[in-house]
């Protein structure tokens, strides 16, 4: 009963608005049969009767678009810049985007030449929109940053602006770049209460959080969508809350909190009125029954799907729902099944895959014929030129001969240096490819010898220290003292074993590691050294762990052996995902720019810096010397 209230008042206030809008039409339409009121005013009509009808009448918004551009150009370019920006919003709409381009470069113009800030803002954001982003990719990224540079001033444009180059950047597969702008998305937003926005950001830094697995980050994005759902109470919003916490869920195993999110999500469908919304949230559910083992009512969210699909197919959810279902089966039994929808999910992937080649294609058939009629019009204009100056269509010629072969050069060259990145890039792969063979190796020969040491060498020593300790009822000086030297080798071989393979970085982490190794290094040596950790935790891979760690070593010991140091420091630090490890000492230091010589200890501290993709600073002399090693998230 209250849903079916709350569709009426949604029913009765959408027909309000409806009524209010078709008014505002008829009287604008009335005023427009006048003749005698003034361009000017007759041009703001065409304006606002284009923007009325922008959300709902394509061919309508194109009409007084023309009609307005047509009449500002017949009076002194009065507001030409906003009539060109909703014509070229019209060509938009109609996937026309070499002519949306068209005017939106005009409108861009004349915003530059009227330092309009506001006309320039909505025409960037417009025509970065009709940008693809993968042939135009560089451009796009140059035309979102004026947007961002127009909206400094205004964090309510500027959250819409960095959400937009965050997802530029995330389409075209550039991770870091697109959560950088994400989450200086999320800031403006906040700041500047642009609450739609603030949506759209939470939902996507939900998404990279689970990609990087960091939960805690995920949680704490899912909160601030909590809260929002709740503030502004609309359906979509709460739809992809709801969705989100869902999938929360399924990683922490909490299959129950999980299903409860995603029933959640399927109730706020049902205030949308959007099909694809409502098979996507029964897809989703389905995934997570199949994650959580109940099988039988994943096949049903499935059949849920199926049913709504057949009368709004949707190809690109059928991928997702037909793979899913045939993992389904596959576990109940029906194996025939499974592989209908098996067949199924290959045959929609293989259309997809030709669909992308079409488009490829159908964008280098249009560059191809803008090109042919380019030149066509070029012959025109030559034609009509040769009966008023044969030499001027020669020099028309040269010219074009020359400005052809340019492009020619310049597309040559432009090849070449693609090539060349491309080598360049393979040539890198192939030497962390090598580097992380020899480092792996390095690893298990360390932990070879380690073992050896320590279940041969030192069961022999405690074997020979029982027999010796049997003869020391004698009181014997010498024995005394020779289980004393035992004991002492003992424990230098178990330093020597954990210092190959320290049980602490197998067993916790770096920082852990590093300061026990530090105590170990004190206890059997003259320099005093020190540990300190500054900033975030620390979270890597066990490969860039043990890496790092082998670079303390590598540090220290040089400090130790080399630059008769009486005090070594060594510092870890994590602020902004910069991650800074610093080794400094009060040695004699040594030669900076012999830093690249025949020493096989820095030249594994400098491979194993290479392959953390880290740089290092050297800055050494009589005083001592100071190495700082940076890796950038």
């Amino acid at each position: 009963m209250k849903n079916q209230l709350f569709c009426l008042l949604f029913i009765l206030l959408c027909s309000a608005l409806s009524f209010g809008q078709t008014k505002e039409i008829d009287s604008l339409k009335a005023e427009l049969l006048k003749s005698s009121i003034q361009d000017t005013t007759r041009i703001r009509m065409y304006m606002t009767l284009a923007n009325t009808y922008h959300s709902y009448s394509v061919d309508s918004l194109a009409k007084y678009a023309k009609l307005g551009v047509k009449l500002s150009k017949l009076n002194n370019d009065y507001l030409l810049g906003r009539t060109s920006l909703n014509l070229g919003l019209a060509f938009r709409a109609r996937n026309q985007m070499d002519s949306s381009r068209y005017y939106l470069n005009n409108a861009l113009k004349i915003g530059k030449l009227k330092k309009d800030t506001l006309l320039l803002r909505y025409a960037y954001t417009n025509y970065a929109l009709t940008l693809m982003d993968d042939t135009d990719f560089d451009e796009k990224v140059q035309v979102s940053l004026e947007v961002i540079k127009l909206a400094q001033d205004n964090n309510y444009y500027l959250a819409e602006a960095e959400y937009n180059l965050g997802v530029v950047y995330g389409n075209a597969g550039y991770d870091s770049l697109g959560l950088k702008y994400f989450k200086r998305a999320l800031t403006s937003s906040e700041i500047g209460e642009n609450n739609k926005f603030l949506s759209y950001t939470l939902m996507n830094l939900v998404l990279y959080s689970f990609e990087s697995n960091n939960l805690d980050e995920a949680k704490a994005y899912l909160d601030k969508m909590s809260t929002l759902c709740e503030k502004m109470k609309l359906p979509k919003v709460c739809f992809n809350y709801y969705q989100r916490l869902g999938a929360y869920y399924d990683k922490v195993e909490i299959f129950d909190n999980a299903e409860k999110a995603y029933l959640n999500a399927i109730q706020e469908v049902e205030n949308m009125n959007s099909p694809y919304h409502q098979m996507y949230s029964h897809i989703s559910l389905g995934e997570h029954y199949v994650l959580a083992g109940n099988l039988e009512k994943a096949i049903q969210s499935f059949d849920k799907f199926e049913k709504i699909n057949e009368n709004n197919p949707t190809r690109s959810l059928e991928f997702w729902a037909f793979k899913q279902r045939a993992e389904a089966e596959k576990l109940i039994g029906n194996h025939e099944i499974s592989n209908k929808y098996l067949e199924k999910y290959i045959k929609i992937n293989d259309s997809l895959n030709s669909e992308k080649n079409k488009t490829s294609i159908a964008n280098a058939e249009a560059k191809y014929q803008t090109v042919i009629k380019d030149k066509e019009i070029a012959e025109q204009k030559l034609a009509l030129a040769e009966s008023k100056s044969k030499t001027r269509t020669m020099n028309i010629l040269i010219v074009s001969l020359l400005l052809g072969s340019i492009l020619l050069w310049f597309s040559f060259r432009q090849r070449q240096k693609r090539m060349q990145q491309q080598l360049v890039t393979i040539e890198r792969e192939q030497e962390v490819r090598t580097l992380e063979s020899l480092m792996e190796g390095e690893e298990k020969e360390r932990l070879r010898i380690a073992k050896e040491l320590h279940d041969g060498v030192n069961g022999d020593l405690a074997a020979i220290k029982f027999k010796l300790a049997s003869l020391l009822e004698t009181n014997n000086q010498v024995i005394n003292e020779a289980v004393a030297m035992i004991d002492t080798s003992s424990e230098q071989v178990r330093a020597i074993s954990h210092n190959l393979v320290p049980p602490s970085l197998r067993d916790f982490n770096l920082l852990e590691a590093v300061g026990t190794y530090c105590e170990n290094m004190n206890s059997v040596h003259q320099p005093e050294i020190t540990f300190q950790h500054l900033g975030n935790a620390i979270v890597l891979n066990k490969k860039q762990e043990a890496n790092l760690f082998r670079i303390v070593q590598e540090l220290v010991t040089n400090s130790i052996k080399h630059a008769k140091a009486k005090e070594i420091h060594v510092q870890l630090s994590n602020v902004e995902n910069n991650l800074q490890l610093t080794v400094e000492d009060d040695g004699k230091g040594f030669d900076e720019n012999n830093v690249n010589g025949d020493g096989i200890g820095m030249q594994n501290v400098k491979s194993r810096v290479e392959y953390l993709n880290g740089l290092m600073d050297v800055k050494s002399d009589g005083k001592g010397t100071s190495i700082t090693i940076t890796i950038t998230d």
